[in-house]
């Protein structure tokens, strides 16, 4: 669902296929950091809970 919408805002904002690639790259890079760096705060949370 999500990856529609950003494909759709991505179609907006450029007709260019080359640009459409590249601005849909960052934003799956984006939105891999952030999973990232979500799962990693989890797993420091879960060792605290546990001591």
């Amino acid at each position: 669902m999500i990856s529609t919408k950003i494909i759709g805002l991505t179609s907006l904002l450029t007709k260019n296929k080359k640009a459409k690639i590249a601005i849909l790259l960052i934003e799956i890079g984006i939105i891999a950091y952030a999973l990232a760096k979500s799962n990693e705060t989890q797993k420091h949370t879960k060792k605290l809970s546990q001591n």
